[in-house]
């Protein structure tokens, strides 16, 4: 059976499809690679855009974020040889400066004085209000932007009463000290990674990813049956939904089942996948 399954330990999204289509073919079992490729790698372009527009929709990333998001990529297309294709995206962290936060700019020196506000602001998700980082009162200090030596500002705090070995900044100026002579150690104020990301939406795109890829197969299949029973030879390039894939000829077909007559017994078949009925409730802002 076609499928398209998420692995949460390898971070991949793999999508493949072979008894389908060839039930469906029927006499032109030997032209099923060629069809199938075409609506697997179509799929996974699919899955990567449904999940992409999900994340952005539900957390409330700014533009730092979103380029993350976008960095699920299609690792393996789908061949003649090989009917499976894989998106894939690295497990990179992410601090809660990718979300939205206010202000948008670190302050340094005397500017934290004159302009800084008294905490800065940050949320997650978007169904969520923007909060106050005012740190625990006894470990932790107020969340605080700073612009690190790659450009990038994050979201850190301070770790009360720790001593740092990084006693100058990068320009070779005084890190600022505690009232015991000390500079504290700096740690990321961590938040959902984009892998974590897109694995809480998979469950929500996933019902609509199948039904494509069962669509486009039915749809792939139809063609090819409606120009074999015509006895037209050699689908060209547009054969199969335009996907630029050039096509042997198809002769002889087997009478294929329409795609009204599909869920009354028809060739496809396929499970159906209930959407999440709740939110994970583990982001916290």
């Amino acid at each position: 059976m076609s499928r398209v399954t998420y692995d949460a330990g390898t971070m991949t999204i793999t999508v493949d499809g072979l008894e389908d289509v060839e039930r469906a073919l029927g006499d032109l079992k030997k032209k099923t690679p060629a069809a199938a490729k075409v609506a697997i790698n179509a799929t996974a372009r699919q899955a990567r855009k449904l999940m992409v527009a999900q994340a952005k929709a539900r957390y409330a990333v700014n533009a730092a974020g979103r380029r993350h998001l976008k960095d699920l990529v299609q690792r393996k297309k789908a061949t003649n040889t090989s009917l499976s294709a894989e998106l894939h995206i690295e497990k990179m962290r992410n601090d809660l400066g990718y979300f939205q936060h206010r202000p948008t700019e670190s302050f340094k020196g005397r500017d934290v004085l004159r302009r800084a506000p008294a905490h800065v602001k940050a949320r997650v998700l978007k169904s969520s209000a923007m909060a106050a980082l005012t740190g625990d009162g006894a470990n932790l200090s107020k969340g605080f932007l700073v612009e690190f030596k790659s450009g990038h500002v994050g979201m850190v705090q301070r770790r009360i009463g720790s001593s740092s070995s990084h006693t100058v900044t990068e320009r070779g100026r005084p890190r600022w000290r505690n009232k015991d002579g000390k500079v504290e150690k700096l740690v990321t104020m961590g938040s959902p990674s984009a892998t974590a990301m897109h694995s809480t939406v998979w469950p929500y795109v996933e019902p609509e990813v199948t039904e494509y890829l069962y669509d486009r197969q039915t749809d792939g299949a139809d063609r090819a049956g409606d120009r074999a029973g015509k006895g037209q030879k050699g689908i060209g390039d547009e054969g199969l939904h335009g996907c630029g894939e050039s096509r042997r000829d198809w002769a002889d077909a087997a009478a294929l089942p329409r795609r009204a007559d599909r869920d009354a017994g028809g060739a496809f078949h396929r499970e159906k996948v209930q959407r999440p009925t709740g939110q994970k409730t583990a982001e916290n802002l």
